[in-house]
């Protein structure tokens, strides 16, 4: 019997190339529907790769407000962070620097 294989951590990087495009167009599309800009943008992350993924993701969000909820095991925290956006190309940019590093889920 063939072993039935499951992905618990899909990381935003596994999207084949040639399907990012319309991806990233439809969140485009979405933010600028939903979203006033300038603004302040709630970015939402789980990190599951341990808390020096934390540190990487302030690498690319220095200046900005973290909210850091730890689950009640512990296996993972939930993050949210705060950053004052002027369109939704630059909220696009910022998911595909946190799509890089390994461990960290994005909302």
């Amino acid at each position: 019997m063939k072993e039935k294989k499951t992905n618990k951590e899909i990381e935003f990087t596994d999207i084949p190339e040639g399907a990012s495009n319309d991806i990233y167009a439809n969140l485009k599309e979405k933010l600028e529907s939903i979203e006033k800009f300038p603004g302040i943008y709630h970015f939402k992350f789980i990190i599951t790769g341990g808390l020096d993924k934390i540190k990487d993701l302030r690498g690319i969000l220095p200046d900005d407000e973290f909210i850091e909820q730890p689950s009640k095991t512990g296996k993972y925290v939930s993050i949210t962070v705060k950053k004052q956006m002027q369109n939704a190309d630059d909220i696009i940019a910022v998911y595909k620097q946190v799509g890089t590093i390994k461990g960290i889920m994005i909302l």
